[in-house]
């Protein structure tokens, strides 16, 4: 009688065990990707000219998603600005400019 005691006791140490164990390689993988993310991603600043609207800044942020690297863009038409997050050295400026300006919108990097 004793022994189903002893192997419920285990079982639910081992249950705790396991737990944590997957608690602590989720956290330990967030982070390692937290720590990636940041060595390989860099924002680029656009000065964008000639947006007025909710309209222009969605055109002005469609043209930018399209660059190959961009992963996002934060586009203001009232500060006139773009705020742009690209994978490490796999967009340059200049094309992010062009893409812009193909749209009908003057930019430069700010």
């Amino acid at each position: 009688m004793r022994t189903g005691k002893y192997l419920k006791l285990g079982g639910f140490l081992l249950f705790f065990a396991i737990f944590g164990i997957v608690i602590s390689a989720s956290v330990a993988n967030a982070c390692l990707s937290e720590l990636s993310a940041g060595k390989t991603g860099e924002e680029i600043v656009l000065n964008v000219k000639g947006m007025t609207c909710g309209a222009c800044e969605n055109a002005v942020k469609s043209a930018l998603l399209e660059c190959k690297g961009v992963k996002d863009a934060k586009v203001s038409h009232k500060e006139g600005k773009a705020v742009v997050k690209v994978e490490g050295g796999e967009v340059k400026a200049g094309e992010m400019i062009e893409a812009v300006e193909k749209k009908g919108f003057s930019a430069s990097e700010g």
